[in-house]
């Protein structure tokens, strides 16, 4: 388990998938933003780096039939986020079996310079005619290989613990 948080500065060493600012119909009855936004947008970061980087298109869904589902999440609250103030969210792959990537999304309040939120998820890769997991094909595992590697930065993603890639023995 990772205890200590990233700076603002090394959660931008990362690209944003998603850069908003936030609207009013995001904010909840206690003047911040809702709990379902946070995964609204960290969700979207982590389905925009699957397919600009990991190559798991609409199509690819279409096409070769598989796909990923979530099978673990773990939000950590750092900070709040008000209506009007600009958030991006940055995507960090973690470790990778044969069928599950773990990740971790970090949802940055730009307007104040700070870490918000973190998202931590796993998933697990599907064949969707049987909607049971099935190892990643060599050529998607070798881009989240890649994507692994670039994303090896000198600090520590910050992880619950709880969860993760399971190893066998």
């Amino acid at each position: 388990m990772s205890l200590s948080l990233p700076t603002y500065d090394q959660v931008l060493e990362l690209p944003a998938q998603v850069d908003r600012v936030v609207p009013q119909e995001f904010i909840d009855v206690n003047g911040h933003m809702n709990i379902g936004r946070y995964l609204e947008i960290g969700g979207s970061a982590l389905w925009l780096r699957c397919q600009e980087d990991l190559a798991m298109t609409d199509d690819y869904i279409s096409s070769r039939g598989m796909s990923t589902f979530t099978a673990e999440h773990h939000l950590t609250y750092y900070a709040e986020i008000l209506e009007g103030e600009e958030v991006s969210a940055h995507v960090r792959l973690v470790e990778r079996s044969d069928k599950v990537l773990h990740t971790v999304t970090l949802i940055a309040n730009r307007t104040r310079g700070q870490l918000a939120c973190v998202l931590e998820a796993t998933l697990v890769h599907m064949d969707m005619s049987t909607r049971r997991p099935t190892p990643f094909p060599d050529d998607v595992a070798e881009l989240i290989d890649a994507g692994l590697k670039s994303d090896d930065l000198p600090w520590l993603p910050p992880l619950c613990g709880a969860m993760g890639v399971r190893r066998r023995s």
